[in-house]
């Protein structure tokens, strides 16, 4: 559950990478974008109530969100689901989306819970990545996860009159996989407290995405925040 008392929209951003990601040593010019996933439950006074087509369509929103960044920042992507010039039929892609994204999912527990041993390499998801045709053009596999809660009115009443604590909000993670070997080589979470649906998703979440690309050294990330940094409100 998230949880927060110091006011809407507080956002706060993490990330880790092994240092040959941030140094240039392994390049990330290209990504294969694998299909989001993201939860989004509704909470009750007594009960939690999964959002199945929020969920959905949030999933979609956050991709488009994250696909348009990347390209700001000069890198180029594929689709998990793009045949490409492989020959594989649709159903074969699917069944590998599905068990890579299902090996990602038994991971990302432990991903969350120790998120620093990313950069002594100590993840992978095997070499079973390299069976989506996309593998072979791409330097790494994305993973975007969101998990969100919405109370209802009477539990959001019953919050405020328990002191004013916050209950709504979203949490975002972007894991970059080595496309050839499965290697967990990076990974950014950021979080949005308050009413992040009734925001445009680029307010909502661009500030700490391209915070995250941009600690991760990705294509032209930290030269644009640099320059953010330095321009003057009249220029922003």
């Amino acid at each position: 559950m998230l949880v927060c008392a110091s006011g809407l929209n507080a956002i706060a951003e993490s990330s880790w990478a092994q240092p040959k990601v941030p140094s240039g040593r392994f390049p990330i010019r290209k990504v294969c974008l694998m299909p989001a996933e993201t939860e989004m439950d509704k909470l009750g006074v007594k009960t939690t109530e999964k959002m199945t087509k929020e969920s959905d369509d949030w999933a979609v929103a956050l991709r488009v969100l994250i696909e348009a960044h990347l390209k700001t920042v000069g890198i180029g992507f594929d689709s998990a689901t793009d045949p490409a010039a492989s020959g594989a039929s649709d159903n074969d892609i699917q069944q590998a989306i599905d068990q890579i994204q299902e090996k990602y999912n038994a991971l990302s527990g432990e991903l969350n819970k120790k998120p620093r041993a990313i950069g002594k390499g100590a993840y992978t998801l095997g070499d079973q990545v390299a069976m989506l045709p996309c593998a072979a053009t791409s330097d790494v596999l994305v993973f975007i996860r969101g998990e969100g809660v919405i109370p209802t009115p009477g539990r959001a009443g019953m919050a405020a009159l328990a002191g004013g604590i916050l209950e709504q909000g979203a949490i975002v993670t972007i894991a970059f996989a080595d496309a050839k070997t499965g290697e967990i080589l990076a990974m950014i979470r950021f979080r949005n407290v308050g009413d992040f649906l009734g925001q445009n998703q680029e307010d909502a979440f661009s500030a700490p995405l391209d915070a995250g690309l941009a600690d991760i050294n990705l294509g032209s990330a930290r030269k644009l925040e640099r320059a953010r940094e330095f321009s003057t409100p009249a220029q922003r």
